[in-house]
């Protein structure tokens, strides 16, 4: 595996501080201190394979594909030159704030940190690499082999790259890395020139994307919701629940997409039963106390009715490790059924939890004061099963 992380100085207090934050942060973005990443991760995969919260613009695909290319041409027959990838992808990065400007919300990946002249430790080609092996867009290295890592291409780099020093000798090119790629654009090494994420209709970004969408199969041999969304060719619905998206689904994707609702439901309650519990533990009388349980009241209102329809059985088949979360989510339905009331009443089945997804790291742990003084509540979200950054591909697609 490839170093993603690198290492700076900081105080004590400061580790401190960074470690929970990290530790906090669940595969939908947001704080996952009772372990639903097994939920979100079930029906995203499902429904949205290959996407990623990381993820900002489909693009990026193609900006990839070109920066090993130009690699390839470059760099023939020689070990993988990773210092030249890294300055590949941070010109592509500049080219990008040059037309974009300065400001964030562009999708410009590690842009704050491009803006200062620094590299950004992750890449966008390590954000996306995943998602092109899983939308068939990279070469498999052998006949029935999986579409390679990162770490693959770059360890057989030398004979993908080209036959070896004599080319007067070993005069065949090197193989396609990916399938299906769009042309590399004429200016793509002019550092002074704008790049832009409209996909270009003229070598037909948008539809290759489809068609790689088209590729995988679920375990009937279907496409996949992905791809059947993107085969509309419009602009993304307003919803995952929407009626033009559950018009695709066959009858067990229904079935499964109604628990997937429930889920995300039980998710936002739970996390706004622990945002309260953590507060009550840390200083019970303020203002941030009663902001808690104002935000487990908006959000019983909002979302009791779904949560109390999961049923715990159908969940597991679709996501078997949610069985871990069968105690909490019981204990939280009878809540709810009885009233909704105090909310200390689920203070142990939180607190056991959060202590066997965190050992040691739990803020609802009764020797977890020093971590709760540097924490903050705030309001909670259902799972959205990534459907954000889904909605906005499937407008880049449709040209919106």
């Amino acid at each position: 595996m490839e170093p993603q992380l690198g290492w700076v100085w900081l105080s004590q207090k400061e580790r401190r501080t960074a470690e929970q934050a990290l530790a906090s942060i669940g595969p939908d973005g947001t704080r996952d201190e009772l372990g639903f990443g097994v939920v979100h991760f079930a029906y995203a995969d499902r429904f949205f394979p290959g996407t990623s919260v990381q993820q900002t613009q489909l693009r990026y695909v193609w900006f990839t594909c070109w920066s090993y290319l130009e690699l390839q041409q470059r760099e023939g027959g020689k070990p993988f030159p990773r210092g030249d990838l890294d300055r590949i992808e941070d010109r592509t990065g500049h080219r990008l704030l040059r037309h974009y400007g300065s400001g964030d919300g562009h999708g410009v990946i590690g842009g704050r940190v491009l803006r200062v002249g620094r590299s950004p430790v992750v890449k966008p080609s390590a954000v996306y690499w995943n998602a092109m092996r899983s939308w068939n867009l990279v070469k498999p290295l052998g006949a029935g082999r999986d579409a390679p890592g990162r770490g693959e291409i770059h360890a057989h780099w030398e004979e993908l790259s080209g036959r070896g020093p004599r080319p007067e000798v070993d005069a065949e090119p090197p193989g396609p890395l990916f399938l299906d790629a769009p042309p590399t654009p004429a200016k793509w090494r002019a550092a002074n020139e704008p790049l832009d994420f409209e996909l270009d209709t003229k070598t037909d970004e948008a539809g290759r994307i489809r068609r790689a969408w088209l590729k995988p199969r679920d375990g009937h041999g279907r496409p996949t919701l992905l791809s059947r969304l993107a085969e509309r060719g419009v602009a993304s619905p307003g919803s995952m629940y929407d009626r033009g998206v559950v018009s695709l689904l066959h009858a067990d994707e229904k079935t499964s997409m109604e628990r997937a609702r429930q889920a995300g439901s039980v998710a936002a309650i739970a996390r706004s039963v622990h945002t309260t519990l953590v507060q009550s533990m840390k200083d019970d009388d303020c203002n941030e106390a009663r902001d808690a349980r104002s935000w487990l009241d908006e959000s019983i209102v909002e979302h009791g009715e779904q949560a109390l329809k999961l049923e715990l059985p159908g969940l597991v088949q679709d996501a078997a490790e949610a069985n871990k979360l069968g105690g909490l989510i019981h204990e939280t339905q009878d809540w709810l059924r009885k009233g909704a009331g105090d909310v200390g009443a689920l203070a142990n089945v939180y607190r056991e939890r959060e202590e066997a997804q965190k050992p040691g790291r739990a803020l609802l742990a009764r020797s977890g004061d020093e971590r709760r003084q540097g924490w903050r509540p705030r309001a909670s979200a259902p799972l959205t099963y990534r459907w954000g950054h889904v909605s906005t591909f499937l407008d880049q697609l449709a040209g919106r």
